[in-house]
């Protein structure tokens, strides 16, 4: 079982060093958050760069980067030109660096809607199909994750919509620690989820009074061994890839390389646990 890192907390990292750090501490991959805000962002990294990247990740033998890019693209408020436009670039990026015959993963988000799952989930349907469409003419596989405080946050709506849009390049990204915490069990989510997923993040936390409190995988209610073993048996065969969450990167006394690395010695205790 392969565990790969993100770098969404790891914003202010030269991209480059982020490889090779990533990779020193015993990761099997690296996720790319290609956000604005991010040095990797499509219209900051150029074609030199671009071909600098393959390299680092080819040398430090990760496989081609999946790309993060929280875009919201269903949201009430969008823009689907600039939304569409995003995307584009950020399916071109995820191609550039890309060596293999396969296709790539982009993984985002739907945004929240104006009313309830059932009033707006046939209207996600018909927004979220051009973005698909998009994908599809770059042979990218568009991951969309489920998220708490968002309209799509079970594992029933998630696989509600794949199965009503139908399209092949539309997928999901399982991420259990929103169902988490919802109170879904796990083999629920796994039963429903994993055949439409392509890429997953980990983390772990809880709800407490009313209001979601991200954790590192490991460090609060969520039993690795066990999430490892379910996930294991299911049909899910991607990297198990942790993405700290922003409520702990960015507080002011946030380490990158300390929380990197005591969340990969939690996930390969689990998994070393398993034979």
């Amino acid at each position: 079982m392969r565990i790969a890192y993100s770098t969404y907390a790891l914003q202010k990292v030269d991209p480059f060093e982020a490889v090779e750090r990533v990779k020193a501490i015993g990761y099997d991959g690296l996720e790319l958050n290609c956000g604005a805000d991010w040095a990797t962002a499509p219209d900051r990294l150029g074609e030199d760069e671009r071909k600098r990247m393959v390299e680092a990740y080819r040398e430090a033998g990760f496989p081609p980067p999946v790309m993060m890019n929280l875009i919201h693209i269903c949201a009430y408020d969008e823009d689907v030109d600039q939304k569409l436009s995003l995307l584009e670039a950020t399916c071109r990026l995820a191609r550039d660096l890309c060596w293999v015959d396969q296709p790539s993963v982009v993984t985002t988000t739907l945004g929240k809607q104006t009313g309830t799952w059932e009033e707006a989930r046939e209207t996600i349907g018909e927004k979220v199909r051009p973005y698909a469409d998009l994908a599809a003419d770059h042979n990218i596989l568009l991951a969309v994750e489920p998220h708490v405080g968002q309209e799509m946050d079970t594992p029933e709506k998630a696989r509600w919509l794949i199965e009503t849009v139908d399209h092949p390049n539309l997928r999901l990204n399982f991420d259990y620690s929103h169902f988490l915490m919802l109170g879904i069990d796990l083999q629920t989510s796994i039963d429903l989820n994993a055949e439409y997923s392509v890429h997953t993040h980990i983390k772990d936390g809880r709800m407490t009074d009313g209001k979601v409190q991200f954790a590192l995988p490991g460090d609060d209610q969520l039993d690795l061994v066990d999430y490892l073993t379910r996930v294991r048996a299911s049909v899910l065969d991607v990297p198990i890839t942790v993405e700290v969450s922003a409520q702990i990167w960015k507080r002011d006394d946030y380490d990158p390389w300390e929380t990197a690395t005591h969340s990969f010695k939690n996930l390969d205790q689990a998994r070393k646990s398993l034979g």
